[in-house]
């Protein structure tokens, strides 16, 4: 699951938790993350899961994404990044998913020792 964390400076505006595949940031109300302030383009950013991870894009924005004070195009996403969007940043929390199954016993055959 992944949790973000909408701030202003240091106030948090508004926390969100999502299994979405694809969340979108941007000032208008059609996206997942609204950010009123008119330094943020109306479709901003998208942040999409892709099997066992996130990745942030900037969507051609007027003033850019940044990942951690980098400026980016697109990214991978890890726990802690900190994406800039205006004068805003989301904080993102999340731990990658294990990529190993977890075992069912009662779908195998168990050798027992006599």
């Amino acid at each position: 699951m992944l949790k973000i964390e909408l701030k202003f400076k240091s106030k948090t505006l508004q926390k969100l938790e999502t299994e979405k595949p694809e969340i979108t940031i941007g000032r208008s109300l059609s996206t997942d993350i609204q950010i009123d302030n008119l330094a943020v383009s109306k479709r901003h950013a998208r942040i999409i899961k892709h099997k066992h991870q996130y990745t942030v894009e900037d969507l051609n924005s007027t003033n850019g994404t940044f990942l951690n004070g980098e400026k980016i195009g697109k990214a991978v996403l890890t726990n802690n990044d900190l994406i800039g969007i205006g004068k805003h940043s989301l904080k993102i929390y999340y731990k990658k998913e294990s990529k190993k199954p977890i075992l069912d016993f009662g779908d195998r055959t168990v050798k027992v020792k006599k």
